[in-house]
C-alpha cells in the first residue's frame, strides 16, 4: 500500500553499501523506519541530503504492516532550514532536543499536537539567533504533558510558588521565594513566541535544566541524561 507523510528526521544510519536506513517521526504515523535504498546514485545523493537529523521531508512510502522497515520511493524537502544544521549552536541544541524525543517517544500512532512541538521548535530555533536556550527550556517542559506527566499549576497565582518534581505540580508557598520554581512557572504559562522574555541568570540557566532533568527521571524509568547535553553545556556555558 502506497502512503505519503510529512516527518521530521531523528537518525539515519548506514546499512550495507548503498542503504540507509533513517528513523522519522512522521506527523500520520508517529514513530516510523524507513530503508533508503542506492543513496550513492547521483539523484539519490540529493536525497541523501533530505535525512539529516532535525530534517523536514514529504515521503511516499510502500507500507506493508507486518515489517519494521518501510521502503521510501519518492522524498522531497518540505522546509528548508537555513541555519539549524550548520550554526554550531543551533545544531547543538537541536540534536539534545532530537535526542531526548527519540529517548522518550516510541508510539507508532499519529499525535498532531507532539509533533507541532518538534516542528515549530525546530523551525523557531531555525528562525532565530537570540534566546536559544529558552526554546529547549520550552520544550522540555511542554514535551511532558504529551508524554502523559504534564505539569498543573496549583499556586492560584500566588506570589511564592514551589514545584514538586514528584507530584508535577506548582503549589503555593509563603515562607521563601524558590526563583527556578518562579522561572518554570513563566515557562509553564508561557508561548514558543513569548517564553524568549523570560530572562535569568548562567546559574538559573543550569539549575532549570537540571530541575527539568530531575523531573523528567521522576516520571520516566531510565531516563538518563542526553549525551549531547556535554555539547550542548560546552556551547551554552
Amino acid at each position: 500500500m502506497i502512503k505519503k507523510t510529512e516527518g521530521i528526521v531523528l537518525r539515519t544510519l548506514k546499512h550495507q553499501d548503498s542503504n540507509l536506513i533513517t528513523t522519522v517521526y512522521t506527523r500520520e504515523y508517529g514513530v516510523q523506519s524507513f530503508m533508503l535504498k542506492g543513496f550513492r546514485s547521483g539523484r539519490a545523493r540529493n536525497r541523501l541530503s533530505y535525512f539529516q537529523p532535525l530534517s523536514i521531508v514529504d515521503m511516499v512510502f510502500m507500507y506493508r504492516e507486518q515489517r519494521s522497515l518501510q521502503t521510501v520511493t519518492e522524498s522531497k524537502c518540505a522546509y528548508l532550514l537555513q541555519s539549524a544544521q550548520t550554526d554550531p549552536v543551533k545544531l547543538s541544541l537541536g540534536l539534545a532536543i532530537i535526542e531526548i524525543f527519540s529517548d522518550t517517544v516510541k508510539e507508532e500512532e499519529p499525535n498532531i499536537e507532539m509533533y507541532r512541538l518538534l516542528y515549530d521548535t525546530i523551525v523557531k530555533i531555525d528562525q532565530t539567533d537570540r534566546q536559544l536556550v529558552h526554546l529547549f527550556i520550552y520544550f522540555v517542559l511542554h514535551l511532558a504533558r504529551h508524554l502523559g506527566f504534564g505539569v498543573n499549576d496549583q499556586s492560584k497565582d500566588a506570589r511564592y510558588v514551589h514545584f514538586d518534581v514528584k507530584k508535577g505540580s506548582f503549589f503555593k508557598t509563603d515562607y521563601q521565594k524558590e526563583p527556578i520554581s518562579h522561572l518554570l512557572r513563566r515557562f509553564h504559562h508561557s508561548s514558543l513566541h513569548s517564553c524568549g522574555d523570560i530572562t535569568f541568570d548562567s546559574d538559573q540557566k543550569r539549575n532549570l535544566i537540571k530541575t527539568l532533568f530531575v523531573y523528567y527521571q521522576e516520571h520516566i524509568e531510565g531516563f538518563r541524561y542526553p549525551q549531547t547535553l556535554k555539547v550542548f553545556a560546552e556551547v551554552f556555558g
